[in-house]
């Protein structure tokens, strides 16, 4: 008896090193862990990219969650490429941005054939719904591609949204308005256009709708796209001054879009060593999401890092090994947070324990409880003064049914809450 115990003992020993080591090797084989910054990519299509984990630690969908996407045929949701996507983010604890809300391409095409009223209606139901579906995202592009000449909505979408008004960007003030109502207060709102970083004037026409959102409190993060056309040709003190101006406001800057599409290799990798430094050492520039990553799965046809066979391209074996060679921010080690975080569960799914982690900057009430779908409080994991620092708390859902449950934090002005799955 005694020896089968102790064979028993070994066995869950044994299961639970190889977990370890499995979710070390899930946690640090990506190129921007412990770096202070994310690097992720883009997921069109459909099922896993090919060794995703190896390279990345952030996704955004392509088209998934694009409102013609979701709702071709109204008040018929198609959520499940994006949901695929974001379940993946939550069990991986990668963060996850919504792209996006308002855009002046695929969008609904029943849309425009509505009455003004009925746009407002349908743009606010859409908002709300998707800030819903995706309560646990990190980061949410609200308006895409604003600037004139770059692909705003239709005039009848505008105009629905209060038009251009006496800012001249009241239709964004208002997106930004019902985002903020009906998303998250974790999630960050964010602005995102291209052809910025390579231009000053549009720099400067950015950063007056970034300021009018800013005054309103509306906005959490700048959005930079940096595709091929914008900074193959442009210099690198041009890209470094546009985002010295950006960083002006104070928000932090997401690369969104960054490719360099070229067949050539060579060519390919010497313009990813002259402009990719620039981004990442930005002090600005909290993370870098690229728009290519496996071939023939790109949306520019040389913009892959990865061929179909699986073999690393020139630019991606320098990437890596420029990664490799940074060292982890000081913030990353430091024993007081620098700012307020809630983290996904882990594991999740789970059965029947899981651990929530989240971190204070400075001492705080906290309150963190747990929340059935029908937003009923079903447990309270802290409730009192805390001081600041990280921690951990385990949550026992042994006495409640499988689903889906959300967890939320409140600590001096911060909120946040995430999903979490117990499965049995």
């Amino acid at each position: 008896m005694v020896r089968q115990r102790s064979a028993q003992t070994y066995l869950k020993l044994l299961i639970v090193t190889v977990m370890l080591m499995v979710s070390a090797g899930k946690l640090f084989s990506q190129m921007a862990v412990g770096k202070g910054k994310f690097l992720g990519n883009v997921w069109g299509g459909s099922g896993i990219p090919l060794n995703y984990d190896q390279y990345w630690n952030q996704i955004t969908p392509e088209n998934a969650s694009k409102w013609g996407s979701v709702e071709g045929t109204r008040n018929s949701y198609n959520w499940g490429r994006a949901n695929e996507i974001y379940e993946y983010c939550l069990n991986k604890q990668y963060p996850f941005k919504f792209h996006t809300l308002i855009w002046g391409q695929q969008y609904p095409n029943w849309l425009t054939t509505l009455d003004s009223a009925s746009i407002a209606q349908e743009v606010e139901e859409w908002i709300r719904l998707s800030g819903v579906q995706y309560i646990s995202a990190s980061f949410v592009d609200v308006v895409n591609e604003p600037l004139f000449g770059h692909n705003p909505p239709p005039a009848t979408v505008i105009n629905a949204l209060g038009g251009t008004g006496a800012t001249g960007w009241d239709w964004v003030i208002r997106s930004f308005e019902l985002a903020r109502q009906y998303w998250d207060k974790g999630v960050k709102l964010i602005l995102n256009d291209f052809s910025i970083i390579n231009s000053s004037s549009a720099t400067a026409q950015y950063l007056v709708i970034i300021n009018l959102l800013k005054d309103r409190g509306l906005i959490d993060g700048i959005g930079v796209q940096c595709h091929s056309f914008e900074v193959y040709n442009t210099p690198t003190a041009t890209l470094q001054t546009n985002l010295n101006s950006l960083a002006a406001t104070g928000l932090p800057i997401y690369i969104s879009e960054f490719d360099i599409n070229d067949a050539n290799d060579t060519i390919q990798l010497d313009k990813y060593k002259s402009i990719f430094p620039v981004l990442w050492n930005h002090p600005g520039v909290k993370g870098i999401t690229f728009w290519g990553y496996i071939q023939n799965q790109t949306w520019q046809p040389n913009a892959y890092l990865i061929t179909s066979s699986g073999a690393e391209r020139p630019a991606m074996q320098w990437l890596k090994s420029f990664m490799a060679s940074i060292v982890s921010d000081v913030s990353d080690h430091s024993s007081v947070p620098t700012e307020f975080a809630l983290f996904q569960n882990y594991p999740n799914p789970f059965n029947p324990t899981t651990v929530v982690s989240y971190q204070l900057p400075v001492s705080s009430h906290v309150t963190l409880k747990v929340y059935n779908l029908l937003g009923e409080e079903i447990a309270t994991l802290v409730a009192g003064e805390k001081q600041a620092g990280s921690y951990t708390v385990q949550w026992d859902a042994r006495n409640y049914s499988s689903g889906v449950y959300v967890f939320r934090l409140e600590a001096g002005g911060f909120a946040q809450a995430k999903k979490l799955i117990v499965l049995r």
